[in-house]
């Protein structure tokens, strides 16, 4: 009976095997069909390899896997070059130039797919480099082939222009990485790296919206957003054999960007995070960024498995579930669960969770509808989630928002017949670096005047001790009668400067203000002091150095009776003057309306039902906001739960 046994497992496996291998011969002979008279290079790769199996096979799955990715070509792609090497090296870009480039829509440039350019040469260059760093490494040992392919062996990343890059970094990074460490720990081979990448400076940029820069062209600039610091990290380890991959969030349940990360595979198997722009590779104190997710994603080089069979060529699917070559990781970050919610989706076959955004919510999953529930798996928990019906393009209420904790789900239906004060100070939330504005650089900052030019014999005006609660400070110096000439703003004892608007007031109830003649010399440039008089609150000037101060001529002789102070901020406070509208979130029934009002303080007052998930929104001016709850006498945002 045994006997038995093995001989049909046996026959299974035979079938098994060449059922794959009929399905990759398939996927093979429709790519090279694809490649058109470009099908002789790949076939030379093909031949190249016919008596090395592994890397006949790896090849295999380079072409398979080609006919999805193609980069973009035009003039504007190398126009634009001088303008992000200007901002490289630090120099200001005038903002007709940026305005120009804003309007270029880069992503209807044509496609150049890399099946129909690609070379032979190119192919077996990457194929080879690569094999090498995944065989000379001794933390290599336990990467199996699977994730050799897709954490080494791809020759590109995203979007971008083809480039030969593969022995540009690995000449270069793996020269250092040798004399740096020679151990088998890949967490130390990657902080070799790391070190190296850190060495040189990055320039954050967020202006231009544009696909992913060659690699050769980010080895010698290092500009962009976190997209591109990815890239460049993944170019680098990759080149020194070490297994690294991008994983990203859709939409952030906390402020309204995307966000991507690159995240290292241990030889245990796990991914850890890092980012040579953040923080080090570690398994004894795994670092975050402190983001909340909601659900995450690993980019894949290779075609990945549906979720849901007939997906991919469902268009009433959003774009994002249709992407084979993407992986939830979710449970990597927050371990596996499930949550089952209500929901009244009809006859829809398919459920979608979505994230806030003032522009509609967000799908980042989606599951099969049962009978009027909906169970999801691998969320993050305490966020604010929302279940979606969708046509592929327009997202309904399928059901009540919810708040998924470890212990349970938080239905928010809203209460109608129960209404409570709400007194609200602000539109969005405070998340990740805004934290740190009403503190940062304030607490123990001061304000001193003084007759002398020199500031001797000043007196104290002011002393910040606290952390500020608004981003308008209306302060009071201890003798309004008493005259200065000069006054100054100094920051906290080793501390940096950072502040947004100064403004100073000879009458206590405002009205004109005093010109500030800024005195003094300072390394700064006078385009960035100026933001602190510009009149502008979200404009503001920073500097790292420490025990620095900003000091103003006031023209004459003067009694200083009103300060008006801002710091640092993103101006999401109520603002005197605005007009506000507050919604609540009604189920199948969307947002409904608690009226509009124009604030005439820093505050807002509403009646709300109980248990009510809501929504303000500026009618006059921006564009962040964000959902909240109401409880205990305060706003509850996502980032608060």
């Amino acid at each position: 009976m045994k006997s038995l046994f093995i001989i049909v497992l046996n026959i299974f496996v035979v079938i098994f095997l060449m059922a794959c291998n009929s399905s990759n011969s398939k996927r093979l002979e429709q790519a090279l069909l694809f490649a058109g008279d470009n099908r002789g290079e790949l076939e030379k790769v093909l031949t190249h390899y016919k008596n090395n199996p592994e890397k006949l096979e790896a090849a295999r799955f380079l072409i398979c896997n080609m006919p999805r990715w193609y980069g973009y070509e035009g003039w504007q792609l190398d126009s634009i070059k001088p303008v992000l090497i200007q901002k490289n090296k630090g120099e200001i870009v005038p903002k007709e130039v940026i305005e120009k480039w804003q309007r270029v829509s880069f992503y209807s440039l044509p496609k150049v797919y890399d099946a129909k350019v690609i070379t032979a040469d190119y192919l077996i260059e990457n194929i080879d480099l690569a094999f090498d760093v995944w065989k000379r490494y001794p933390w290599n040992r336990s990467l199996g082939f699977d994730d050799f392919c897709e954490l080494i062996l791809p020759y590109r990343i995203g979007d971008e222009p083809l480039s030969s890059w593969r022995k540009l970094y690995h000449d270069h990074y793996t020269a250092i990485l040798d004399s740096a460490y020679r151990g088998n720990d890949v967490i130390e081979a990657c902080k070799a790296v790391d070190k190296e990448l850190k060495r040189v400076h990055y320039r954050w940029d967020t202006d231009l919206n544009i696909p992913h820069q060659r690699a050769d062209f980010l080895f010698y600039y290092r500009v962009g957003f976190c997209r591109e610091a990815c890239d460049v990290t993944l170019y680098a380890m990759r080149a020194c054999g070490i297994p690294v991959a991008c994983e990203h969030f859709v939409y952030s349940p906390e402020y309204q960007h995307p966000h991507f990360w690159t995240t290292l595979r241990d030889t245990t198997g796990k991914f850890i995070q890092f980012g040579f722009n953040e923080f080090e590779a570690s398994r004894i104190n795994p670092g975050s960024d402190g983001r909340k997710r909601g659900k995450v994603y690993r980019y894949c080089f290779g075609v990945q498995e549906e979720p849901f069979s007939g997906i991919t060529k469902d268009e009433k699917v959003p774009a994002l579930f249709r992407n084979r070559f993407i992986k939830d990781v979710t449970a990597n970050y927050y371990g596996e669960n499930k949550v089952s919610i209500p929901v009244q989706s009809g006859p829809e076959e398919y459920v979608y969770l979505g994230v806030f955004s003032p522009g509609g919510w967000i799908p980042v999953d989606m599951t099969h509808s049962n009978k009027g529930n909906a169970t999801f798996r691998n969320l993050e928990p305490d966020i604010i989630y929302q279940p979606l019906i969708s046509d592929g393009h327009n997202h309904r209420a399928a059901g009540y928002p919810f708040i998924y904790m470890r212990e349970g789900v938080s239905v928010l239906k809203p209460d109608t017949s129960h209404l409570k004060k709400a007194v609200i100070k602000r539109k969005m939330s405070l998340c990740s670096g805004y934290k740190n504005f009403p503190h940062r650089g304030i607490i123990g900052s001061r304000i001193e005047a003084s007759l002398n030019r020199d500031f001797s014999n000043a007196d104290l005006l002011y002393q910040f001790n606290d952390t500020l609660r608004t981003n308008y400070c209306e302060l009071t110096p201890p003798d309004k009668n008493k005259k200065y000439r000069y006054i100054r703003f100094l920051s906290p004892p080793d501390n940096i400067l950072e502040l947004a608007e100064f403004t100073v007031f000879e009458n206590s109830t405002l009205g004109e203000s005093i010109k500030l003649n800024r005195i003094g010399d300072y390394p700064w440039p006078s385009s960035k002091l100026d933001n602190i008089t510009d009149g502008d609150i979200l404009s503001y000037f920073y500097t790292g150095d420490t025990s620095c101060f900003v000091a103003y001529d006031l023209g004459k002789v003067t009694p200083i009776r009103k300060i008006v102070f801002s710091p640092r901020n993103d101006d999401n406070y109520i603002w005197p003057g605005d007009e506000y509208e507050l919604f609540y979130q009604d189920g199948i029934n969307g947002w409904k309306s608690l009226g509009i009002q124009t604030a005439t303080r820093r505050e807002l007052e509403y009646r709300v039902p109980d248990n009510a998930l809501l929504w303000l929104r500026n009618r006059t001016k921006g564009r962040e906001e964000q959902v909240f709850i109401y409880k205990e006498g305060r706003q509850y945002f996502t980032v608060d739960i």
